[in-house]
């Protein structure tokens, strides 16, 4: 399967040209930017054989069989119908798109079309995951009763970050924040109470708050979601460059279920590999660990369920009908906490 990306975007080392290099049958085989000689630079770097000088361009090659679609928020729907039309199955990097609005577009134009899109939530295709979803379902923690979700990321790119424009759909709920909702939604729909802003640009959240409830069973969730270390740019892999000083590098990453008989404690599901795995603690303080059940990257697990599902039809853990549950909510926070949602283009 020959993949092409849209954008010579920073994350697609991690999202899709390493993980390529350990899925069978998978192949990066071109990049399209909109300053063609950005491409070009970043498919030297990245060993990318093929160079487009525009995105329609790409998406009307015959020798491009599917998509990677890691553009600003507010190009999200718009690339990803044109790849569609273009007969091409998209692996779209989360958010979806920039509201519930433009979620239901790209959900119409799959249906239209026949073909897959997978939004890019890549720790849900990790066999831990999974783990987690089996455990809270076997009443490991009795009936769930609280559920939290704290995603808290150092910005690596300084205050001039696409993520602070609020015209590309930025903002922290989009970010870390659509992460935390996703993993509350692991455990079942929910709608939302309350929520609480901090804003660093007009319209533009550095930090959402939000706390909310689940459907079925009445039980409360809440998240947290933030950037930090908004004022230093840094490059990525050279921690020379870093200013211990002027950069905060706080980091949170973790989910915790509790339930009438216990808690869960799912550290780090961005990062299996990193963290800790899943420990059950009842009220007796009594423990079991769960290591990860594979010592695999996220990412890679995330590109071999794509491709499954494109050449083999297998399950799409994330597809557009959940897409457009996540951007509700995302949309309904934003709206909780007095901003206006994001816009696309």
């Amino acid at each position: 399967m020959r993949i092409g990306m849209l954008g010579a975007a920073w994350i697609g080392p991690m999202g899709l040209i390493e993980p390529a290099k350990e899925v069978d049958g998978v192949e990066v085989a071109a990049v399209a930017a909109r300053d063609p000689q950005r491409a070009r630079a970043y498919a030297d770097e990245h060993g990318i054989p093929l160079v487009f000088d525009s995105y329609d361009d790409l998406l009307a090659s015959e020798e491009i069989d599917a998509v990677y679609n890691p553009l600003p928020n507010s190009h999200h729907a718009r690339w990803t119908i044109a790849a569609l039309e273009a007969g091409k199955p998209v692996l779209l990097e989360k958010p979806f798109t920039a509201n519930a609005d433009e979620a239901r577009q790209v959900a119409d134009a799959a249906e239209r079309t026949g073909l897959v899109v997978m939004e890019a939530y890549h720790w849900r295709f990790h066999p831990q995951a999974q783990r987690a979803i089996e455990l809270v379902a076997d009443s490991a923690v009795g009936e769930m009763s609280h559920v939290e979700a704290a995603m808290v990321f150092p910005s690596m790119h300084g205050p001039d970050d696409i993520r602070y424009r609020y015209d590309l759909a930025g903002g922290a709920l989009m970010d870390t924040g659509s992460y935390a909702l996703s993993n509350l939604r692991a455990f079942g729909e929910l709608e939302v109470v309350r929520a609480e802003a901090e804003e660093m640009a007009p319209d533009v959240d550095v930090r959402m708050t939000a706390e909310l409830r689940y459907r079925d069973s009445g039980a409360t969730a809440a998240i947290t979601s933030a950037f930090t270390g908004t004022d230093q740019k840094v490059e990525l892999g050279d921690p020379d460059a870093i200013d211990p000083e002027a950069f905060d590098f706080e980091f949170q990453a973790d989910v915790v279920v509790t339930g009438f008989e216990g808690r869960l404690l799912i550290d780090n599901p961005l990062s299996p590999m990193w963290g800790s795995g899943l420990t059950v603690t009842d009220h007796d303080g009594n423990t079991v660990h769960y290591e990860p059940a594979e010592q695999v990257a996220t990412y890679t697990c995330q590109l071999r369920a794509f491709r499954a599902c494109v050449e083999d039809g297998g399950p799409n853990l994330y597809p557009p009908s959940e897409s457009i549950k996540t951007m509700e909510l995302i949309d309904a926070v934003y709206r909780a906490a007095g901003l206006p949602i994001r816009v696309g283009v």
